[in-house]
């Protein structure tokens, strides 16, 4: 009886440590798939157009508001799956839509502040030439 209790014990830890890392790759499988698709989905979903008005207008607070905000990614896209697949899914898509809110709304700050420059710099020289026509004695 002994001998039976070690060799399955000895089986046993054998399972497990020929077991786990098999599960944790297929883990870290799940993760990776469910990172990609978060990505590709955050791509199709995250109003690009939106984000760069709200930089154009809002200028460093729309920035901060990118960053700040986080997209949610949508129910539908997790029904069905394993706690691990949602936990990675959520994390990737929150982060790659922060990532992509964010660029959008610094390349719409910088377009309002070259628009606003531009502006300036035309009433400037509007206003210049209006103040030499006005002082020339014709």
């Amino acid at each position: 009886m002994k001998k039976f209790t070690r060799m399955l014990t000895a089986g046993v830890v054998a399972l497990v440590l020929i077991g786990e890392p098999a599960m944790l790759m297929a883990q870290s499988s799940n993760a990776t798939q469910a990172c990609a698709q978060a990505q590709q989905d955050v791509q199709m979903e995250v109003n690009k157009t939106l984000w760069l008005a709200i930089g154009f207008f809002g200028g460093i607070f729309g920035i901060a508001a990118a960053y700040i905000i986080e997209p949610s990614p949508p129910a539908s896209k997790l029904l069905g799956k394993s706690p691990e697949y949602v936990a990675a899914y959520t994390d990737c898509y929150k982060e790659a839509g922060k990532k992509i809110q964010t660029n959008a709304a610094i390349k719409g700050c910088v377009i309002g502040a070259l628009v606003s420059i531009a502006t300036y710099g035309c009433c400037i020289l509007f206003n210049i030439g209006a103040a030499g026509a006005a002082a020339s004695t014709y």
